[in-house]
């Protein structure tokens, strides 16, 4: 009998794979920097689209215990050209789990991220705050992502509203690869003419903006 148990126990051992740690999507530890260059383009009526860059850096520079869970400070600062120095322009906190991304802006909490990483996975980034349902989901989970001339071989997209019809444009997209952190993300929110039936679903934007980043250095890539 003690022969058949150890028999059974031996297979369910071999057959059972480890449960994958999908928080390794958003590594984070003291000392980390990640910076992007953004492409950010203004959109009016009247004017030409008016287009920045510029870069970004967003580095964990200390953390700290507080119920338990390890809190990391995230200063995010800018720099508007190759000759000028790196300018702090926010200070937040984020944490993770194996069950959650945190991010806190000001007094406001954000969940970035829920885990696992499915694709029957939803969320409501303002679960923890008062502002409206913004719902977010995986897609993608496993794929290569190329940005610029770096290719990631292990990505997942984090998307919520992309929805495009004649009156407007909404895109919220979050790209992110395993043991290197956020890759790529872009917001939209354009809305198109409608002021004359001449302009009516010709893709005439009359206001809005897009912005994107784009990962260019880490500590974190190889």
């Amino acid at each position: 009998m003690l022969a058949v148990i150890s028999l059974i126990l031996a297979c369910q051992s071999s057959n059972t794979s480890p449960t994958p740690d999908d928080s390794t999507y958003f590594p984070i530890q003291t000392g980390d920097y990640w910076i992007y260059q953004v492409t950010q383009e203004t959109y009016t009526l009247t004017n030409a689209p008016i287009t920045r860059t510029y870069q970004l850096q967003q580095k964990i520079s200390n953390s700290f215990t507080q119920n338990g869970q390890v809190v990391y400070q995230v200063e995010e600062s800018i720099k508007l050209s190759t000759q000028s120095d790196w300018q702090i322009n926010a200070i937040r906190t984020v944490y993770k789990n194996l069950s959650e991304v945190i991010s806190q802006d000001g007094n406001v909490p954000k969940l970035q991220m829920l885990f696992p990483v499915a694709a029957s996975t939803s969320w409501n980034l303002n679960t923890y705050n008062a502002n409206p349902d913004t719902v977010l989901h995986y897609q993608d989970a496993g794929r290569s992502f190329k940005v610029g001339s770096q290719t990631f071989d292990h990505t997942v997209s984090v998307l919520g509203t992309n929805d495009s019809t004649l009156v407007n444009l909404q895109k919220y997209s979050r790209v992110y690869a395993q043991n290197v952190g956020l890759v790529y993300r872009e917001n939209t929110s354009l809305a198109y003419c409608q002021s004359t039936p001449d302009c009516i679903g010709k893709g005439i934007i009359s206001a809005g903006s897009r912005q994107k980043w784009a990962l260019i250095a880490s500590n974190r890539l190889n």
